[in-house]
């Protein structure tokens, strides 16, 4: 879970499948336009609220939270943490949150070194 700092509160956001699958159906995208959009994600203000904003839904799911902000609040936040153009700023450190949290190897289940060795 990244914990996003403000100055009188933190606020927790989590990603994961759920908000994976929230951010597509929200944005009506596809799982291979998700990853596109990730791409570009810091240069659109809209893409950048709801990231935020479903990060924060989920961890308010998780917790079994009442989901109490709106999207409103999410640019209050982003500005109390120096804006969308802080490049060392949490707003990058919460991409790269959701990076880490987003598995994009889909090459399958590698073998077990036992059934590699038992085909010799």
């Amino acid at each position: 879970m990244f914990e996003l700092r403000l100055n009188n509160n933190t606020i927790h956001l989590k990603w994961g499948t759920w908000a994976m699958r929230e951010f597509c159906i929200t944005n009506n995208i596809t799982l291979e336009k998700y990853f596109e959009v990730l791409g570009t994600a810091q240069k659109d203000l809209s893409v950048i609220v709801k990231l935020f904003y479903i990060g924060y839904k989920s961890a308010c799911i998780s917790n079994k939270q009442e989901i109490t902000y709106t999207e409103d609040d999410v640019c209050e936040w982003i500005d109390e943490i120096g804006s969308i153009f802080k490049a060392d700023g949490q707003l990058v450190d919460y991409f790269t949150y959701i990076l880490s949290s987003t598995n994009i190897d889909v090459s399958g289940p590698k073998e077990t070194e036992k059934k590699k060795a038992s085909k010799s």
